[in-house]
Order: structure tokens, then C-alpha cells, then sequence
């Protein structure tokens, strides 16, 4: 059913007209650079190291960014579709700079399990 719309003319004559309702656009749009947008970089550490050798990579990612859209991600910028994508968001450190107290960003962590098999080279492009 559509929206009524009260329209003037010149002779003040009204007369109601239907206006169908903005229908949302369910086309998605694909930016080629998306992917360097949500992951960071990959997150070199000895855990990170060590599951890495079972198939499972360690990134940062940026805190918006879902699962689903690190998958598209790894998807886009290694060419292979991860099995699953597990996250988890860190709180920054609680910091003194001298007589100053701070605090490190909070960021989000995402281990991301690959096809038996299969395996990328962490180290290039991000």
C-alpha cells in the first residue's frame, strides 16, 4: 500500500496522490580494496606460531568487522575460503607514561582455520 502525499497546484486545488515506498536496494556493492580495509596485518606471535603450523592464522582486524566479512576478506586477497573464523576482541593495556596514566586501543583478534592442506604466505600484501 502506498504512502498518501498531499499535493498544492496553483489554484489551491489539493488532490491526494499515492507514492509507492522506497523499496532498499538489495544489490551489494563490491569494493575491490574491502579486504585491506578489514584486515590489518597478520598478528605474529608464538601462539599465533604455533597454531599456524596446523593450518590456522592469526590477523588483525579491524573491531566493526564481522566473521562473515573476514571470510570475504581471506576470500578476496588469498583466493582460498576459510573452513572457520573464530574472533575475539582485546582490551587495551592499562599504561603509566611517567606521571601519566593511559591506556592502549582495544582491537580485535581473528583466528582464521584453512582447508586441510592449503596454507598462504601471511607475509605479503596487508
Amino acid at each position: 500500500m502506498g504512502i498518501l502525499k498531499r499535493n498544492t497546484t496553483k489554484t489551491d486545488e489539493k488532490k491526494m496522490e499515492t507514492v509507492s515506498p522506497a523499496t532498499p536496494s538489495t544489490k551489494s556493492v563490491s569494493v575491490p580494496s574491502a579486504h585491506k580495509r578489514i584486515l590489518l596485518g597478520a598478528h605474529v606471535s608464538e601462539k599465533a606460531a604455533s597454531v599456524g603450523g596446523s593450518g590456522t592464522y592469526t590477523f588483525r582486524v579491524t573491531m566493526k568487522a564481522t566473521k562473515g566479512e573476514i571470510s570475504e576478506a581471506i576470500r578476496t586477497h588469498y583466493g582460498i575460503k576459510p573452513v572457520a573464523v573464530r574472533v575475539i576482541n582485546i582490551e587495551g593495556k592499562r599504561v603509566r607514561f611517567g606521571k601519566y596514566l593511559g591506556k592502549r586501543n582495544d582491537w580485535k583478534k581473528a583466528f582464521v582455520t584453512l582447508p586441510e592442506g592449503k596454507h598462504i604466505d601471511i607475509h605479503s600484501g596487508i
